[in-house]
Formats: C-alpha cells, structure tokens, sequence
C-alpha cells in the first residue's frame, strides 16, 4: 500500500479517496514544513455522520489519476510537429497557427476561472469521466476540422476539459497522499509536463503509421476513451465526493486551524504569486516551444522528419519532466533554476543565430532542467502553503496566470514572425524571456535572504 497506509475496513474506496479525520504531526522548521501521517491514516465520507472508510489501493488510484493526466494533456499537444502540415492543409501561415494554439489555451484560461472551485466540491469520477469524453470528441475533431474555424473550436473545447481535470487531479493526489503535499505537487507536475512534452514526440510517431494530420488523432481519441470504464470500474460515484465545508470532518488540530486563519492564508499569497509568475514566464517559453518551434527548427536546419521536429521541440519539455522525478531540496534550488533557464533561453538565441544543432539541444536541455528545478520548487511552496480544502482553487489560481503566457506572448511572437521573419523574432523572444527569468532569480534571491534575516 503506498505512504504505508494500513486497510481497516473492507469497503471499497474511490480512485479519489475523500479527506476526512486524522491526526498529524507538523514539523516547524523553517523551510521544511511537512505534516507526519500515522499508518493508521483514514478518511471520511462526504456527508457529516458518515462512518470513516479506510484508504485502500491508493498506488492504483494514484497511477490511474497520472496516467489520466498524461493522456489529457498529450492529447492536446499531438499537434506540434504536425503544425506545419496542419498549415497546409488549413491553408494558414505562421499566425494562424500561432491562432489554433491559442485558442486552447484561451478556453483553458476560461475554464480555469470557471472551474476554479470543482475539484474542491464536485465528484471527482464525474470531473474525470466528462473530460475525458469531451477531450476525445474533440481530438477527433482536430482530425476533420475542414477550416481554421473548426479546428479552433475542437481546440477549444480541448481547453476546458484539462481545465476541469487539472485541479480536480491535483486535489485526488493530495488526498490519495495524505500529508505529502510536496509529493502530490511533485507527481501533478509530472503528469501534465510529461503528457506537454510527449505529445509532439507521439504526434510525429503516429503520423507515420497513417495519415499525418488525422490518424495520430485518431488513435489518441480511442485511447482516451478506453480509460473510462476504468476509471468507472475503479472508482465508486458514492466515494468519490470531497468532504462538504460545513458539517463533514475537516483536518482537525492546531496545524490545521492555523493554515486555515485569515492570517495563514494571506502569509500563503508570496508563494503562490512567485508561482504564478515562474509558471507565466516557463509557459510563454514553453507556447513556443508547442507552436512555431518545428517551424523554426525546420527552416533553421533544413530538417523534415516530423518525430525529429517533434523531438527537438519536446527537449526543453522533457528536461523539465525528468526533473519533476527528484525531489529538489536547497534554499537557493529555486534561484539557481532561474538563473540556469535564463542562460539556456540565452544560449538558444545564440544557437540560432548561429544555426547550430548541438547547441540548440543544450540550450533546450538547460533551459528545460532549470524550468523544472524553478516550477517545481515554487509550486510544492505554493500547494504546501495552503489547506487541502483550498488545493484545487489554488491550482487552478496558478495555473490560469501560468497559461496567460502560452497566449500573449505566443501571439505577439506570431505577429513577429509574420511581419519580421520566423529568426528575428524568435531571437527577440528568447532575449526577452531571459531578461524575465533574471528578474525572477533576483526577486527568489532577496526573498530567501529576507527569510534569513
């Protein structure tokens, strides 16, 4: 059983186990704020009164909850290194696809607003089910879209369903792994990164196997919807409800009652704020990367194989992915990160200015692997900060300034390359996004140095 939870009760237990009573212990010191969970650990039903049920098969569940994560967002990222064959048959130039990835990202920051109290209050099988179902449909579509129109459309409805299942995983990792908010932030970071990065690996993989700009569709559509009557099958509908805010058991103790105060959740905002702002700067970077990045590598280096495309537009991702693997401990992991994601965004200026292969993918890497050291730091702070019954809200939060930079950015960069050629204004872009990341590793700098003062 994962984090040692011992089975009291032969009930079955959801896929997204409800909070309920349990006694915890947290560590004080500063920095390493962690709550200690006895093996003992149960959870209450939604509803005041209800018997505590034991959190049984929470490995199973959790993995589950991953791997609906990835596929989600791989889904949404099949695109990338099919954008210039997908511009093509659309008949849209390097704006209009900066268009058709916006338009995702735009419903998702929508659906972020709109949704923001769902994973604390809905059921979370249902959140699952529907977005799953709705991601696929609208997969589909991406593979008969006719016009730029309708490819938007079936792009934004892919918006609003990862927005919807975002925060509600982010909230079934934290009660499937009580009192590891870091690890539960850790393991969301690595699903949704590691679906963003693996999505154009896998669009330009499938694309061999059948038509370019339909079958990988296609395939991931069917694969989406295999996970239902899994997840249907696994997860109870009675058991999936969080805990009601007024009559159910909360966290009970001082640790809990002092996260909850006014006071606690106002002392939470810094945290949250510099993971808003790390997320923003990463997923401009990163829009790039998922929009006009093939593109670019395609005129830079002459390259046409569409899973080479796909790769070297997935490295940065991939470093930030393989990161999320490790817990990354250190005052000063947040600033160095910054600091390296600067000198890789930096250096892949220079890679193209010089129109060099090699170190293009060091640049990717180094840039990726500080992202990932950054994000990862600033969004454990973040989640760790806040009470369980606020996890979901704080995520989705973070998430919507987080994607605000895959839009305006990327757009403007369109525009750009539109008006200026695709090189000038890539390297205008990583100059910029450099000069943001240094702002960021200063302000990380004079924190810490605040908190040791």
């Amino acid at each position: 059983m994962l984090l040692g939870v011992r089975p009291t009760s032969h009930s079955p237990t959801p896929l997204h186990a409800t909070p309920g009573t349990r006694s915890t212990t947290r560590n004080q010191h500063p920095g390493c704020q962690y709550e200690s969970t006895p093996l003992s650990t149960t959870h209450a039903l939604a509803h005041p009164g209800s018997a505590p049920v034991s959190l049984r098969r929470p490995k199973l569940r959790a993995t589950l909850t991953i791997v609906s994560l990835f596929g989600l967002l791989t889904a949404v990222n099949l695109p990338t290194a099919l954008y210039p064959l997908i511009g093509d048959r659309l008949r849209v130039d390097e704006f209009g696809i900066t268009v058709a990835f916006a338009s995702y990202v735009l419903s998702l920051l929508v659906g972020l607003v709109l949704f923001r109290p769902l994973g604390d209050r809905a059921n979370r099988r249902t959140v699952f089910v529907w977005a799953l179902a709705a991601t696929s449909i609208a997969t589909l579509g991406l593979a008969l879209a006719p016009t730029l129109a309708w490819f938007c459309l079936a792009r934004a409805v892919q918006g609003l369903a990862i927005a919807a299942a975002t925060g509600t995983g982010s909230s079934a990792l934290r009660v499937l792994l009580p009192g590891r908010p870091s690890l539960s932030g850790r393991l969301t970071l690595l699903a949704t990164s590691g679906g963003v990065a693996a999505g154009p690996i896998l669009g330009g993989v499938l694309s061999l196997a059948g038509s370019p700009t339909q079958w990988p569709f296609v395939a991931w559509s069917i694969l989406l919807l295999a996970l239902i009557p899994v997840i249907l099958l696994i997860a109870p509908h009675p058991e999936c409800r969080p805990v009601a805010r007024k009559g159910a058991a909360a966290l009970p103790g001082p640790a809990t009652q002092q996260l909850t105060t006014p006071a606690a959740i106002a002392a939470s905002v810094p945290a949250i704020r510099m993971a808003a702002l790390v997320g923003f700067v990463s997923f401009a970077f990163f829009g790039f990367a998922l929009s006009l990045a093939p593109g670019h590598f395609a005129e830079l280096f002459g390259a046409t194989s569409r899973p080479m495309l796909g790769l070297l537009a997935s490295l940065v991702l991939l470093a930030s992915a393989a990161v999320q693997l490790f817990p990354v401990r250190g005052r000063w992991a947040a600033t160095l990160g910054l600091v390296a994601f600067a000198a890789g965004t930096l250096l892949l200026g220079l890679a193209t200015a010089l129109a060099s292969p090699v170190l293009t993918v060091i640049a990717c890497l180094i840039a990726g692997a500080g992202q990932g050291v950054a994000f990862q730091k600033a969004f454990g702070a973040a989640v760790a900060a806040v009470p369980s019954a606020r996890h979901a809200s704080t995520v989705n939060a973070i998430y919507a300034v987080t994607y605000l930079g895959s839009t305006l950015p990327v757009l403007g960069l369109g525009v750009a390359a539109t008006s200026f050629g695709l090189t000038p204004a890539v390297l205008a872009f990583t100059f910029a996004i450099s000069l943001g990341c240094a702002a960021l590793a200063i302000a990380s700098f004079r924190s810490v140095r605040r908190a040791d003062s």
